[in-house]
């Protein structure tokens, strides 16, 4: 471990490692490890460049920077991702929370704000980012969550309890719907939350490293065409979505006329809209129960 004697050679020092390691935002991701590291803030930091670095905290500080030198997701080594203006816990083997994935909070609240009880299925969930963020802007709405990674839900559970909404989200250890029908949800579900796996085969090839060899393929790999996972989900929807309720679905780039296409969403289901995200991709396919 090189050696450096204040803050000011500390921080230049993490800078090259991460530059020559190919890191492009380099210089913020060495303030932000520092500052978790350290536990002070970037401010101290500039104010006080000379200040003496205790070999400790010198070594803790350079074995965060080795695991980003070696594209370890930054989320992953601070602990942390930011999602809807909540901080939530992620670890490796739980998908990192996107930006993107906003949209499907932002879309539901608006389609079911005003509606007495919800009942709302967020189906794969992960860290638990989409539950917990509707529990918190839906008070009145009843929430299940399920993923079929045990060690997901258990994460999932304990961001739900630090955002005060733990006894709010009902839990289920399961693959996609069918194994919620035995809970009397048959045709009771407003609307189910679906961020699922859509990266294609093509597309997992040519993904960063950063993403292809630390994240769960688990919560990535749609199949040869991305739309694997979402078409099953369609299968086994109609058996749980009420006559008038709602499937809000994140897809990937090129996915969503395929996704609006395919049979056994057109049979069971009308688009009700395609919402483009910051980069013109669309993004969320809405789709609305068939009156029968």
């Amino acid at each position: 471990m090189p050696s450096f004697t204040s803050y000011s050679q500390l921080y230049r020092g993490a800078v090259e490692t991460l530059i020559q390691a190919g890191v492009v935002n380099a210089r913020h991701e060495v303030l932000w490890i520092l500052e978790d590291a350290l536990g002070i803030t970037r401010l101290q930091l500039h104010a006080n460049p000379d200040a003496p670095v205790d070999a400790e905290v010198c070594q803790r500080a350079f074995t965060l920077f080795r695991r980003r030198a070696l594209h370890e997701p930054l989320q992953y080594i601070l602990g942390t991702q930011d999602f809807w203006g909540l901080d939530f816990l992620v670890q490796p083997g739980v998908l990192i929370p996107r930006p993107e994935t906003e949209m499907l909070v932002e879309e539901a609240i608006g389609i079911l704000g005003a509606d007495v009880r919800p009942v709302i299925l967020d189906v794969g969930t992960g860290s638990g980012c989409l539950a917990i963020s509707l529990a918190v802007n839906l008070p009145e709405a009843m929430i299940i969550a399920s993923d079929r990674s045990v060690s997901a839900l258990h994460l999932a559970k304990v961001n739900a309890i630090r955002h005060g909404v733990g006894q709010r989200i009902l839990w289920v250890a399961g693959d996609l719907l069918s194994h919620l029908l035995s809970r009397s949800l048959a045709g009771k579900v407003t609307a189910i939350i679906a961020n699922l796996p859509y990266i294609s085969h093509a597309e997992w090839e040519h993904l960063s490293p950063d993403v292809k060899d630390f994240e769960p393929r688990l919560a990535l790999d749609g199949g040869p065409d991305g739309l694997d996972v979402y078409r099953r989900l369609l299968d086994e929807a109609p058996g749980l979505v009420s006559s008038k309720g709602f499937i809000l679905m994140e897809v990937g780039i090129d996915q969503a006329d395929l996704l609006c296409r395919e049979p056994s969403l057109t049979d069971a289901f009308k688009v009700v809209k395609v919402r483009p995200d910051s980069q013109g991709i669309p993004r969320v396919v809405c789709v609305q129960r068939r009156l029968v």
